[in-house]
């Protein structure tokens, strides 16, 4: 057998095998042999039915079909190990005669993995972020806390404003709309987006008693509404006693200093997700990967997966969700491919970052990992090992790992060491996250 690979763009790979008469003569033998044994042929005992025969019994070229069904795929492999390539796709395969009629020509395109050109990331560098937290954003969050708190109370004779609250009953609305049939009764908060803008529109301004009615863009009619009361939420002071009504803490002070404390912890793993995106996005911009479609089609289905997880978790259906989308599912996964192919860059380069970089996942990392989840799971050890070795799941917990491991690399290369808090020891903290797996579940970017 001859095999002569040439490479396309896309990291396909064409591989031409010319396959040698006697090794086709020798599998057009062994498929006679092989329907022989399992065809009657009437006025033969099964198996003495004589070459021509039998093809006629079965119909022509079909010696040679059975001959193909298990010679192509044989001679396909047996290219594809002497031609030292690693296909990631099934292959296209075309079926000629060889010269002169003799032997085969098989012409077989298939996706291989792609060459990753990594560039010297040393040379690159992306500024670290960060945003202290401020007393202002302090002020948010207990104005937050306290808006959750609060109580609607009644506001006699006054005018209704965005963020107050109207009870109002449907008194008119053309057929169709679910939410504001006739008789209906709501409460509604100005602005908050429940109605149509138009009705939200009309009740600014209304006060209890009055009627407002509110012609909807859609062209779907009239509504009007009746106001019966408009009601205005009424905050809690902010004193200790709120402190202690919303939290464990005793004093309004101890409240503000926990947040601050919350909202830094926030911020700092808001700043590291961004800070590994920027790094990823500045590395990528100088990787040369020759990205076959088929991973990216692979990537695709995995990512509309997710969304149908999600979908579900929440009640709904994947069909609900395009209809509200006015799309259907072809469109959908056109919108998901610039999304996965980004996934499957990303992955690709930290691979490649790993190896590089020399990186490995140990055995105890994977221990510790396993009891982090049982912890996130509720579950015990031994069920989570169990779940893990269903369906390449440990192997798959392992590349996570691996990849969490190479981002940290790449942050500590490009972005440098993350400059020590006051009175901290100086440390290499980006090092240490990569032999420590509960510092290596930062955002695992992209994937």
């Amino acid at each position: 057998m001859k095999v002569a690979v040439r490479t396309e763009p896309g990291s396909r790979a064409v591989l031409e095998i010319e396959v040698p008469e006697d090794t086709l003569a020798q599998a057009m033998d062994r498929a006679y042999t092989s329907l022989a044994g399992k065809v009657t042929v009437p006025g033969f005992r099964r198996g003495k039915a004589p070459r021509p025969i039998l093809e006629r019994h079965l119909g022509p070229g079909s010696i040679r079909e059975e001959a193909l069904r298990v010679l192509v795929p044989a001679q396909y492999a047996e290219a594809v190990s002497q031609a030292g390539i690693a296909p990631i796709s099934d292959p296209s395969i075309e079926v000629e005669d060889g010269e002169e009629g003799r032997g085969l020509r098989l012409t077989a395109t298939v996706d291989v993995f792609p060459e990753i050109g990594l560039p010297d990331y040393s040379t690159i560098h992306v500024e670290r972020e960060h945003h202290p937290v401020e007393d202002a954003d302090v002020d948010r969050a207990l104005e937050d806390i306290r808006a959750r708190h609060g109580r609607l109370v009644s506001a006699p004779g006054e005018a209704a404003r965005r963020g107050d609250f109207v009870l109002l009953t449907v008194s008119a609305a053309p057929s169709g709309l679910e939410r504001l049939q006739p008789g209906k009764e709501l409460l509604v908060e100005v602005g908050g987006g429940l109605l149509p803008p138009e009705i939200e529109a009309a009740l600014e301004g209304a006060r209890a008693g009055d009627a407002r009615t509110a012609q909807l863009s859609t062209g779907a009619g009239e509504v009007t509404v009746d106001v019966r009361d408009v009601r205005r939420k009424e905050l809690p002071p902010l004193d200790d006693a709120f402190a202690r009504t919303v939290s464990d803490q005793a004093t309004l002070d101890a409240l503000r200093n926990g947040l601050r404390s919350r909202l830094a912890r926030e911020r700092a793993e808001e700043e590291q997700s961004a800070l590994q995106d920027r790094v990823v996005d500045a590395v990528l911009a100088k990787t040369s990967i020759d990205l076959p479609a088929s991973l990216v089609d692979h990537e695709v289905e995995h990512v509309l997966d997710d969304l149908k997880g999600r979908l579900e978790s929440r009640g709904l259906t994947l069909e609900t969700y395009l209809r509200g989308q006015d799309k259907d599912e072809a469109a959908l996964r056109a919108d998901l491919r610039p999304r996965a192919e980004r996934r499957v860059r990303v992955r690709l380069l930290l691979e490649a970052v790993a190896d590089h970089e020399g990186l490995a996942v140990l055995d105890e990392e994977m221990s510790a990992e396993v009891e982090l989840l049982a912890g996130e799971l509720r579950k015990d050890v031994p069920s989570v090992e169990a779940w893990l070795g269903e369906r390449g799941r440990r192997e798959g917990l392992r590349e996570l790992l691996l990849r969490r491991k190479a981002i940290a690399r790449l942050v500590r290369v490009v972005a440098g060491p993350e400059p020590a808090a006051p009175g901290d020891a100086a440390q290499e903290p980006a090092a240490a996250g990569e032999s420590s797996p509960a510092a290596a579940r930062a955002t695992d970017t992209g994937t």
